[in-house]
């Protein structure tokens, strides 16, 4: 799998998991059956980043960039689709274990 296709399952994942949430909270309950498509395609872009890449090349600084431009995309951006992973596995949990959120 190549890295743009790894990439869009990420970020589509969390487009949908948010629009999930958004839409099921505010319009239908049954809208919140895309916070587990999106999560599912999200953990899916995530496994094959992790079985494809090598991390210390991952995290290593491109002589071209300063400082901030590999803060930003070295770190930030994986800290955040980390965060945004804990909270798909905390809201599948909560929909598999009581439902539909109200």
């Amino acid at each position: 799998m190549t890295r743009k296709t790894i990439n869009r399952l990420i970020g589509y994942g969390i487009l949908t998991f948010m629009a999930g949430i958004i839409l099921g909270l505010s319009v239908s309950k049954y809208f919140q059956i895309f916070i587990i498509l999106g999560s599912l395609s999200s953990f899916l872009g995530t496994f094959y980043f992790f079985k494809t890449v090598n991390l210390r090349e991952e995290f290593r600084k491109n002589p071209k960039d300063d400082i901030l431009t590999y803060f930003w995309n070295a770190i930030v951006f994986k800290f955040w689709t980390f965060t945004f992973l804990i909270m798909m596995i905390m809201s599948i949990i909560l929909i598999l274990r009581v439902g539909f959120i109200e």
